[in-house]
């Protein structure tokens, strides 16, 4: 099973702004349970991101941008759910989102940026943290969110592994069996293309985490040191 979810944040105005169309009305009740119904499909259509937070309390300094509501079924994304040692209700997250998994990520990511117009981003580690922590705490809660467990948002993320945040966004999946598949889902999804092929962003982070309903992926994309 597929499901997919993007934050755009923007700290150059200050402004909350909506990047994408809501896409369609399913609530977030039945979203999760689509995500708990992994443990027993093999395959299910992928859906776009859970519903949008509340506006961020005036502390952040980059503003956030709503993400996709739960959407209709895109049948023709589907993809199988791994069923490897680490499924089941019992297993542990495990951490996989360095090495290989990344330079695929990030090379899907590009291909898909130069077809645009866009310059490729790179990979930047304090993007690579920030993402990998996010994976394995969606792993851990089994729930496709942009809200860590500590309440913080994907700007909060970054900052705190260490990088200057100038504009940002960020794009989570679960269930695609590789990086070029969640990158595939991405591509189907308006709001979800556009945080990939937003050319001001210049780095990159990849977080991949095994467990039960995935792997949960995060890419957080941003422009900033």
């Amino acid at each position: 099973m597929n499901v997919i979810g993007s934050k755009d944040v923007n700290a150059a105005d200050g402004r909350g702004k909506a990047k994408g169309n809501m896409i369609g009305t399913r609530s977030a009740t039945v979203a999760l349970g689509a995500v708990l119904a992994a443990l027993h499909m093999v395959e299910v259509p992928a859906w776009a991101g859970p519903p949008p937070p509340p506006a961020p309390p005036a502390r952040y300094r980059a503003s956030v941008w709503p993400m996709p509501e739960p959407g209709r079924w895109q049948q023709e994304t589907s993809v199988p759910v791994s069923s490897g040692p680490s499924s089941g209700a019992g297993s542990r997250p495990q951490a996989g989102g360095s090495g290989a998994a990344d330079s695929r990520m990030i090379a899907a990511v590009n291909r898909r940026r130069e077809e645009a117009g866009c310059s490729p981003v790179r990979l930047h580690a304090a993007l690579d943290r920030a993402a990998q922590k996010h994976s394995a705490a969606m792993a851990r809660s089994r729930r496709l969110t942009h809200t860590g467990a500590d309440g913080s948002s994907p700007a909060d993320r970054m900052r705190a592994a260490g990088y200057r945040v100038g504009s940002a966004g960020e794009n989570v999946a679960a269930g695609a069996d590789t990086a070029e598949a969640a990158v595939a889902v991405w591509m189907r999804s308006a709001p979800h293309r556009d945080i990939l092929l937003t050319c001001r962003y210049t780095h990159a982070g990849v977080g991949r985490a095994k467990g039960s309903g995935g792997p949960w992926w995060t890419l957080d994309l941003a422009s900033g040191r």
